[in-house]
């Protein structure tokens, strides 16, 4: 799943990319709000921790059991933001993201996020510091292994161990700096907090995350 989604991260990436290029002689010379003012796209790495429940009225009939998951989250994405104007920014951006679960659980189990959506942002600059805040929305999978019993080394049937797999409307607000090393590579400094919607329920499996990465610029 994390090379599939990295792939297509890229390959959307890409696209921005090429798309942005063909714009920029036609935008350079026009004003106001709207204006083309380059663009930026890079990778960034993350780590936060979540706490809550992965499933979604544990403890019912359908669902024999009540568990709290609770650890780091580690992952990896990237992001490609198109700026108009001096403040305003749009693009897109995707991730995924693993908490292994420990403590209760047996070696293996985890819950693993991936997903991507259109962002947008307000920023200001201050010399070699730039200051943003906005958020993204869009769609994205999690998948939940957890294992009470048993253990991944051996062939044994394992019977306490649930799978499950969900898709999701994420909403993400964050605030975060870059720091212009050079005119064309800045680096990045964003907390979050990705708020996953199934069935029209929030899940109470929640956290902010912290993230570092590199953008590059024109």
């Amino acid at each position: 799943m994390k090379r599939d989604y990295i792939i297509k991260i890229f390959v959307a990436l890409s696209i921005v990319i090429t798309s942005v290029e063909s714009l920029s002689a036609q935008e350079e010379k026009r004003g106001g709000f709207f204006r083309y003012n380059g663009f930026q796209g890079g990778m960034m790495l993350h780590m936060g921790y979540l706490s809550g429940a992965p499933a979604d009225n544990p403890g019912g009939t359908s669902i024999p059991f009540s568990y709290n998951a609770s650890g780091i989250t580690r992952g990896l994405g990237g992001a490609a933001r198109v700026r108009f104007g001096e403040y305003l920014r749009v693009g897109i951006e995707g991730y995924v993201s693993t908490l292994r679960l420990k403590g209760d659980l047996s070696e293996g189990s985890y819950v693993a996020s991936s997903w991507g959506g259109v962002l947008a942002d307000f920023y200001l600059e201050r010399g070699r510091f730039s200051f943003f805040t906005g958020a993204t929305a869009g769609r994205g999978a999690r998948k939940n292994l957890l294992i009470f019993e048993g253990s991944k080394s051996d062939w044994v049937a394992e019977e306490s161990v649930f799978f499950h797999e969900n898709s999701f409307f994420g909403i993400d607000p964050f605030i975060g700096a870059e720091f212009a090393v050079t005119k064309s590579i800045h680096l990045v400094f964003r907390v979050d907090y990705l708020m996953q919607f199934n069935n029209k329920m929030l899940s109470d499996l929640v956290g902010a995350r912290a993230f570092i990465g590199i953008m590059f610029c024109r």
